[in-house]
């Protein structure tokens, strides 16, 4: 069900059920609930846009890609010099013992449902053999929700749609853009100690 509230008079969507996608935490109390649709300046338990930089100018409710999330990698500095700097993603394994599904389709009409160990390992099909092609990330930070711990930093699997809350510890060495690292540092100020 779509989220709508005014901002500046008008009327925009700001997200669909708890999932704000058009509308940053910091923004909550900029816009005014339309009838029907909850109040996003005094609801809990929200997923929240992440305050990407390039994205200021915008406002809520005027935003492209309604789910945009973030790759989350370092950079690993290596002796050599900066040929030989390489890039770690976000780690998997402990997600992976929760697998989510991806199906995959022909145009025959075949469709497979197989495992997804979100990029730590390949399915066991049993005879059918598995590959990687040209292996891709895919961990992304993709929210931020607001808990009675604190505003907590929401990861996903690209490929499936499986989302864990993690903690500020665990994300901020992989988030890769200064900026946006920054202005998260705030929220992760929010949480306990």
């Amino acid at each position: 069900m779509g989220e709508y509230a005014t901002y500046n008079g008008v009327s925009i969507k700001i997200g669909t059920c708890e999932s704000m996608y058009y509308l940053r935490y910091e923004d909550r109390g900029k816009v005014n609930p339309q009838r029907g649709s909850l109040n996003p300046a005094t609801t809990d338990g929200l997923f929240w846009r992440l305050p990407f930089p390039d994205e200021d100018n915008n406002g809520p409710g005027n935003y492209d890609e309604y789910d945009r999330g973030l790759r989350l990698y370092r950079k690993i500095e290596d002796s050599r010099g900066e040929h030989f700097t390489r890039y770690e993603d976000f780690p998997a394994e402990e997600l992976a013992k929760n697998p989510g599904t991806l199906q995959m389709s022909h145009k025959c009409g075949l469709l497979v449902n197989m495992p997804c160990y979100h990029g730590a390992r390949l399915p066991d099909l049993g005879p059918v053999r598995t590959f990687w092609n040209g292996k891709s990330w895919s961990i992304e930070l993709v929210h931020l929700k607001n808990t009675s711990e604190g505003v907590l930093p929401i990861i996903r699997c690209r490929h499936c749609g499986s989302m864990w809350r993690c903690t500020w510890e665990e994300v901020m060495p992989y988030i890769p853009d200064d900026v946006l690292k920054n202005r998260l540092a705030v929220y992760a100020k929010t949480v306990p100690a």
